[in-house]
């Protein structure tokens, strides 16, 4: 391996930033596409280029770098090595960094012809943020910092991020929170040269799609991955974290509704706007929440108290600005006109009652880290604060979006409605899943030897055996348990207690297996005597239509972005 290798990977940096902040200038220079495209894409490629040496990094084992140090281990698995790359602070922060690049570059290419000054503004203004962050990543983030000496081995990846779900959970969601970034950055320029219109609207909703369907599927599978690590038989724990994700993914969905109604109709500019310029905000909160340290998850970095004030500095100067233009400039291309019609009475209730939700999880997700900030001591809000406050209003939205779904609307054939209807439709049988899970799902907690079997909710678990794994990195117990219904085995599951050697850690894999009506899950405790072990048994209806719905949820959306572009529209 190249030893200046981490050297030039961290000089790829430094031009990419100096890059970023050239390309602000060109675009305030207003010398039109072409200057601005070019810097753009020599940004990017730097970034590039330096991410692709930090994976080098990786998967060389270079423990001479402090970061592949402290992430990687010789023994592990060469794709949850690529893993490690973006497992930590460093890592993460860089990769951010560069899906915001690449929307920029993918943008540039797609009206690099187009003589209209909002582009290169849009431009300016993600270089602004690209280079704040690089700037960030440089002065506090090194992911290319040397360890003196060399360590001799890695640490290793922490096993809970050991999963496939740590491969594709955080580059999907980075990619919908950059997504969405660059719809504001066109709301920020549009407002800037007073000029938000119907072609605008288009333009956001057309770039909105694609980030909020990547944004979807990375909390999706951030699900998945929860469902099939951590043990407790469920997908998602209003973990403040998981939270964090969250409030943009709300506000972004009520965005793409009010912009189906603005680049058609001409009206719900002030909500598109006030939305889009929301969603920054709560991209932003989300950096500041998972990176500063104040909130305690098994999802949050914990980088370092002097992180915290530049990211609070950066979180505040990017928020009050965009606020501060919104305010002094919303005002301009707002229409004053007849009241809405009833398609658009059903949107613009769906919008409010999504962002009812988003207040009570801003509000259940913020209180406790304000009331450690003051000074107060620590304490929680659990989900039961959640479930039952969100409840109301999510019964409400699937009552709007069953109306908005079944709206007549003259002159509009079914091919125009699918991908609204594939949307709504998978929402619908995404409820379906949370409700028949939660009501259905059964549990028990018992000790088991080899031939020993128990009912739960008409299936029968039998405890076949135990076998004993190696792997690269980590030494295994695994059980082998059949579900059987009647006298038909319906599936088998293999949870597993693993020993990982280098990080000294035990941890639990659960056993999976799902059908169409029914998931079996079990939990591989302690041995509790010769051949006896602990086991934790649930059995429910509906996680499967979870991940269906928001699968047809995404299928809707990138339909949608088809068809728009299908209709040059």
């Amino acid at each position: 391996m190249n030893i200046y290798l981490p050297e030039a990977g961290y000089l790829a940096l430094l031009l990419s930033c100096g890059t970023s902040w050239l390309t602000v200038y060109i675009a305030g220079q207003g010398r039109g596409m072409g200057p601005v495209v070019a810097a753009t894409q020599a940004q990017f490629l730097l970034l590039a280029l330096a991410f692709c040496m930090l994976i080098i990094c990786f998967l060389g084992d270079d423990f001479s770098v402090e970061y592949v140090a402290r992430h990687s281990h010789r023994l592990l698995p060469r794709g949850l090595a690529l893993a490690a790359v973006w497992s930590g602070h460093e890592g993460s922060l860089l990769l951010w960094v560069l899906s915001l690049c690449l929307w920029s570059v993918l943008f540039a290419r797609r009206y690099r012809h187009d003589p209209d000054p909002l582009y290169p503004r849009v431009l300016g203004i993600l270089a602004l943020i690209t280079a704040l962050l690089l700037m960030l990543v440089i002065g506090l983030a090194d992911p290319f910092a040397r360890l003196l000496p060399p360590a001799v081995e890695g640490r290793d990846l922490a096993p809970v991020l050991q999963h496939p779900g740590g491969i594709v959970h955080p580059p999907l969601l980075y990619l919908g929170y950059s997504g969405l970034m660059l719809v504001a950055a066109v709301v920020v320029a549009a407002l800037l040269t007073g000029r938000f219109c119907s072609a605008t609207a288009r333009v956001c909703w057309r770039w909105a799609v694609p980030g909020w369907c990547a944004l979807t599927l990375g909390i999706l599978s951030g699900a998945w991955w929860a469902y099939g690590v951590l043990g407790w038989g469920g997908w998602w724990f209003w973990d403040p974290v998981e939270n964090a994700a969250l409030l943009p993914w709300l506000s972004a969905t009520a965005l793409l509704h009010t912009l189906s109604v603005a680049r058609r109709r001409a009206r719900f500019y002030y909500w598109s706007q006030l939305l889009a310029i929301i969603t920054l905000v709560f991209v932003l909160l989300g950096i500041l929440m998972v990176r500063s340290g104040v909130l305690l998850s098994v999802h949050a970095f914990a980088p370092g108290e002097r992180q915290a004030l530049p990211l609070f500095a950066l979180f505040t100067l990017l928020s009050l600005a965009a606020l501060g233009i919104f305010g002094r400039r919303a005002g301009y291309g707002r229409l004053r006109s007849a009241g809405p019609g009833p398609e658009e009475t059903g949107i613009l209730a769906a919008a409010l009652l999504f962002s009812a939700v988003l207040l009570i999880v801003l509000t259940g997700t913020l209180y406790p880290m304000l009331h450690s900030l003051l000074g107060r001591g620590r304490i929680s809000v659990g989900a039961a604060y959640f479930n039952r406050a969100t409840l109301p209003f999510g019964l409400l939205m699937l009552v709007a979006i069953i109306m908005v779904s079944v709206q007549r609307v003259p002159g509009r054939a079914f091919f125009s409605r699918l991908p609204a209807l594939l949307a709504h439709g998978g929402v619908l049988l995404a409820a379906a899943g949370i409700a028949a899970s939660v009501i259905t799902r059964q549990e028990i907690s018992l000790n088991m030897v080899a031939g020993q079997q128990v009912a739960l909710g008409g299936y029968r678990f039998r405890f076949e055996r135990v076998d004993l794994i190696a792997r690269e990195n980590y030494t295994s117990e695994q059980a082998l348990i059949t579900l059987w219904r009647g006298e038909q085995q319906t599936g088998q599951l293999r949870p597993g207690r693993r020993f990982y050697t280098t990080r000294r850690q035990t941890m639990m894999i659960p056993g999976i297996t799902s059908g169409l009506l029914y998931d079996g899950y079990a939990v591989l405790g302690e041995k509790t005597g010769p051949q006896r072990y602990a086991l934790r048994l649930y059995i429910q209806t509906g996680i499967s239509w979870i991940w269906g719905g928001g699968l047809l949820m995404v299928a809707g959306g990138l339909c949608s972005a088809w068809q728009g572009r299908w209709r040059r529209g």
